[in-house]
Formats: structure tokens, C-alpha cells, sequence
């Protein structure tokens, strides 16, 4: 244990490369992959399962973004026991029970520009990554999703690589693209920037679901879809309508019991101004400032500040 002013976190993500970052001081914590983990007095797992939670006898963190049906927590050999061993008070994501330890998924970085195109197809638009896997339509959260975005009406836009595999349903011998995707993913280097959002406000309409509608499970697909300008299609658990969505207007699968054809048509035939104007007044509210990426990392400090103290280290 450090016996200065100063303590030492070792911070580990594979997914996040956290390998190849600088070392960063936050109050009176240095944060660094290089610390060993016999000398580090914290950790913190960002994202992907570790062994070093197990290992480590400190206060520790394990933070996640992915809903809870994705494999880290099933499937993984160590995301299982993780998921059984770890006490609740070091995970922490975006549903979880103690407010304490609740991080919101983020939705945007930093700003909420809306970079708009003046010209607007009048069709429909969705970017998509992950269809599920081969047995997607066994999947209730991907099926009721991916029957939206296959529509006809749709363009649909994502990485090559991964639609090439895709698996058509009834006829599952037919592996390859769905008719509606276009061969290429959305511009941009991330979902959050510029060139993605006014890629998105060339069409009047986004389907812009969830691969999952749990608790508090709420991404950055609604807040481009908004600002960009587009008419969402989106269904929401009741969580997320309280928490973020309050005065906010889209177009919900539900009303139209799911059926793609129907749904699309009625938010193709909608006024996009109605729609830009409330959304707008949503998106300066404020009501999206605690999913703001760039607030993620002062959060989980505060959280591993607080465990240190606790402890006895701070």
C-alpha cells in the first residue's frame, strides 16, 4: 500500500486500449495501465472481464456498457464469475440498483451539435453493427429490432464485414447482406461526431431502436437520431421515458403492433417539423447532461476516491 499523499489505481480495458495511455492524475489517485497489480492500492476494469478483479484483495471497479444479455456476463468464463463472486459495490453500470454506483450509458461527447444537410430524402434510415449473431430470430430483443431495420423502406448502413455474415430468416440457408443494406457503414470515426450526425439528417426518418429495451438502457441511437434532425422510431422501456425522455417525441413501434410496413409508412407521412421543434427544446434541456462521455471517467473516481476512503488508503 502507498504510504504518501499519493495513491496508485491500475486501470485495464482491452476493448479501450488502455495499454497505450498516458498515465493521468485525478486528485490524489495517479491512474495507470503500468502500475503492477501487487502495488497498485485500487483497480478499475473498464468494459471487458479481467481476472485481475478476482486476484486483487483492494478496492476495486469493474465498469460495463453492454445490456445484460451480452455474453460477457453468460458466457464469458470469467465474466460469469464475475457476474457471482464480485460484490454489488464494485460493479457499476448503467442499471444498477445503488444510484451510487449507476453510470449512465453514454449518448454523446462533449456536444450536442446538429450539423443538418438543407436537403431531405423522404425515406428511412438505420446504422447497425450487430444483427445479433447466426441465431438473431431466436433473440427477442435483436428479432423485434432487426424486422424494422430489414424493411424495404429502410436504408440500412454498417460495417461490411459484419453484414456478410448475416442469416436470412425463414430461409436460413441464405447467408450474405439483407436487401436493404447499402455496403457501406455510416461516415464518421465514432457514433458521437459530426460527420455520422449529418450523414443521419439527410433522411427524414431514423429507426433508431435499442438492441435491447431493459432499465435504464439508453444509448446514443435516439440522441443522434434527434440531432440529426430525423424522425425517431424508437420504443422505449418505462425507465428510460421517465428518466430521459420527458417532452421528447418519436414514433413508437408499439402503437402499430410492431408491424415494420406500418410503422414506417405513418412516420414517413409526419410533419419533420413538429418533430425537430420539441426534440430540439429536448436536446437544450439538460436533461441529457449525465450521459455526456467525457463525464464517465470523473465518476468512476469519485466512486474509487470514495472506496479508498473507506478502506482506510485515503
Amino acid at each position: 500500500m502507498n504510504t504518501e499523499e499519493e495513491y496508485s489505481c491500475r486501470i485495464v480495458s482491452q476493448q479501450f486500449k488502455t495499454d497505450s495511455w498516458n498515465d493521468f492524475q485525478l486528485g490524489a489517485i495517479r491512474y495507470s495501465p503500468r502500475v503492477p497489480l501487487a502495488e497498485a492500492d485500487a483497480l478499475l476494469v473498464l468494459y471487458d472481464p479481467s481476472d485481475e478483479l478476482l486476484k486483487f484483495d483492494g478496492p476495486k471497479l469493474w465498469f460495463t456498457i453492454e445490456p445484460s444479455w451480452h455474453h460477457h456476463f453468460h458466457s464469458h468464463p470469467i465474466g460469469r464469475r464475475l457476474v457471482q463472486e464480485l460484490r454489488a459495490s464494485e460493479r457499476s453500470f448503467y442499471a444498477h440498483p445503488d444510484e451510487v454506483y449507476r453510470i449512465p450509458h453514454p449518448t454523446y461527447s462533449g456536444t450536442l451539435s446538429r450539423p443538418r444537410l438543407p436537403s431531405i430524402r423522404q425515406t428511412a434510415v438505420a446504422s447497425v453493427n450487430n444483427f445479433g449473431g447466426r441465431l438473431w430470430f431466436l433473440r427477442s430483443h435483436f428479432r423485434t429490432r432487426n424486422r424494422m431495420i430489414l424493411d424495404r423502406q429502410v436504408e440500412l448502413f454498417g460495417k461490411p464485414d459484419v453484414w456478410a455474415n448475416f442469416r436470412h430468416f425463414p430461409k436460413l440457408w441464405i447467408h450474405g447482406p439483407p436487401e436493404s443494406y447499402m455496403g457501406q457503414p455510416t461516415p464518421g470515426t465514432s457514433y458521437y461526431d459530426d460527420e455520422h450526425i449529418r450523414f443521419l439528417s439527410a433522411y427524414k426518418v431514423a429507426v433508431c431502436l435499442e438492441n435491447s429495451t431493459e432499465a435504464y438502457y439508453f444509448t446514443e441511437k435516439f440522441v443522434n437520431s434527434v440531432r440529426a434532425g430525423c424522425i425517431p422510431v424508437y420504443h422505449a422501456h418505462p425507465t428510460v421515458r421517465k428518466k430521459f425522455l420527458r417532452n421528447a417525441k418519436w414514433i413508437d413501434p408499439a402503437d402499430f403492433g410492431f408491424s415494420p410496413r406500418r410503422t414506417i409508412e405513418y412516420a414517413l407521412a409526419q410533419d419533420q417539423s413538429e418533430f425537430r421543434r420539441a426534440n430540439d427544446t429536448w436536446l437544450e434541456s439538460g436533461i441529457l447532461a449525465d450521459t455526456d462521455n467525457q463525464k464517465v471517467v470523473l465518476k468512476l473516481h469519485n466512486i474509487i476516491s470514495s472506496k479508498l476512503e473507506r478502506n482506510g488508503r485515503y
